[in-house]
């Protein structure tokens, strides 16, 4: 189970290793140990040995959740390192088709990637969600990261009831494995399309497991209502003047219309991609993920890290084959992709807390789409959400994190100088937001801007001064 050093170099299609380690593992499936009651032996073999972070508490591997079709879902879990009984939180990327081992080893993770020209590597994250919460990464779909399923043609889940199924058995199980967790407090949370996930399997555990202890869910770049976000994606484009108004209402249209070809069957879903895709370098922008910054593909880093031998070894994955990525997967969702969760979120939004937070710099699902998407969300506070008024978030130290406002049980946060991957981005103040969201249901009030003292210094007064007075003018 050893972590074997790796030596890179620079290929043609990118960091290659040059030494691997010897024949490896079998991949794990614990659903046999907890068919027959071997608790404590799914635990043992489960534990994730990396030598170079001894410290850290991890398990992985591949949980059935479908038999007839051999579903088996992929995860790693994180034991909070600092709160005793603290809360459970898993964790979901989005897409459709994107590993949450990408959430972990670039967002929020205990773990992180980095890469340079000459060299790959993982050190412990500074501000890593897994210090005060628990934190339960899970590769969905099958098809997705490790994830997969063993009957492609009737095992992919490519609709939100398929989808829901297989993380509702996944949870059942992972109870099963560590029951100490049945007690704590639950948040089901993630990014992007899993503003689509989020709250169907939330919305699902409410209705069929009371007992449970589901305290909320928190979403970011939430992408939970397709027909009216899609078009509210170039609003934010023209607010930062990169296309203009009538651009953005031809953009608009023509979206619209595609959404409803789509819904009829008469086009593919990757059309939307393709407008994006080519309207986006026309106006400058090679990273939509952040609007001010060209920065790593993270993508390729966590799937040189994940696919390398060594580390396969570690998790117990066996030879199974890794997809940081899958592109395909939205293909086969087809208009499945523009159904809204809106309903869902709305009852949830009722009964317990939900976290919505947005990067102001994201173009993919930017602040406004969230907000044209809540201003007709039907929970029972909508009238009052749609006239709130925010506040300015301010740090201990008084800088400013971002804006907020709370309706009920619903916490909103624009987060300053983030984009689609906020953890990525301002990893304090998204550590700092999730805290206080699960302490406090949302950001705490003593949170205040400074007080800006001015200080008045004497002017040197010369005769060419029109007056006297002019000398006594405090100097700012």
């Amino acid at each position: 189970m050893a972590l074997y050093r790796t030596t890179w170099i620079i290929g043609l299609l990118g960091i290659v290793p040059l030494v691997q380690s010897a024949k490896i593992s079998r991949p794990l499936f614990l659903s046999p140990y907890l068919e027959k009651g071997l608790i404590q032996e799914a635990r043992k073999d489960s534990r994730v040995h990396l030598p170079r972070f001894s410290e850290l508490e991890s398990y992985s591997g591949f949980i059935t959740v479908d038999k007839t079709f051999g579903n088996h879902l992929f995860f790693w879990f994180f034991p909070s390192s600092q709160r005793t009984g603290g809360p459970l939180t898993i964790w979901l990327n989005g897409g459709p088709g994107v590993s949450s081992m990408f959430g972990l080893l670039w967002e929020n993770g205990p773990l992180q990637a980095s890469a340079n020209e000459s060299h790959i590597d993982m050190t412990l994250r500074g501000h890593s969600w897994a210090r005060p919460f628990s934190m339960l990464y899970i590769d969905n779909p099958v098809g997705v990261g490790y994830s997969f399923t063993e009957k492609r043609a009737d095992g992919e889940r490519v609709t939100m009831e398929g989808v829901t199924k297989d993380l509702y058995s996944f949870i059942e199980q992972f109870y099963k494995m560590f029951p100490e967790y049945k007690v704590r407090p639950l948040y089901i949370g993630g990014q992007s399309y899993a503003g689509k996930y989020v709250p169907s399997f939330a919305h699902h555990i409410d209705r069929q497991i009371r007992d449970r202890p589901l305290a909320g869910i928190h979403i970011g770049g939430a992408f939970f209502d397709p027909p009216v976000q899609s078009p509210a994606y170039f609003e934010y484009l023209y607010s930062m003047g990169s296309i203009s108004f009538g651009q953005m209402m031809h953009y608009k249209r023509e979206i619209s219309e595609l959404i409803r070809q789509i819904k009829n069957g008469e086009l593919d879903v990757t059309y939307m991609s393709e407008i994006i895709g080519v309207l986006l370098p026309k106006v400058g922008l090679s990273n939509p993920d952040n609007y001010v910054e060209s920065r790593q593909n993270g993508y390729w880093v966590v799937s040189e890290i994940m696919s390398s031998r060594n580390l396969r070894e570690a998790v117990h994955v066996g030879a199974r084959h890794f997809s940081v990525f899958n592109d395909d997967l939205m293909e086969r969702f087809g208009a499945e992709v523009f159904v809204s969760q809106k309903p869902s979120l709305a009852e949830l939004m009722d009964r317990y807390k939900v976290l919505l937070h947005s990067g102001d710099y994201d173009v993919i699902v930017s602040s406004a789409m969230v907000e044209a998407a809540l201003m007709t969300t039907p929970w029972s506070l909508q009238g009052e959400y749609n006239t709130t008024r925010w506040s300015a978030w301010w740090s201990a130290e008084g800088k400013l994190r971002g804006f907020y406002s709370k309706t009920g049980k619903l916490c909103r946060v624009v987060v300053k100088g983030a984009g689609h991957q906020t953890p990525h981005d301002q990893p304090e103040a998204a550590l700092e937001m999730m805290v206080q969201f699960v302490d406090h249901g949302c950001i705490i009030e003593r949170n205040r801007a400074p007080k800006r003292r001015f200080h008045r210094r004497k002017p040197n007064c010369t005769a060419k001064m029109s007056s006297s007075r002019d000398c006594n003018l405090p100097i700012l």
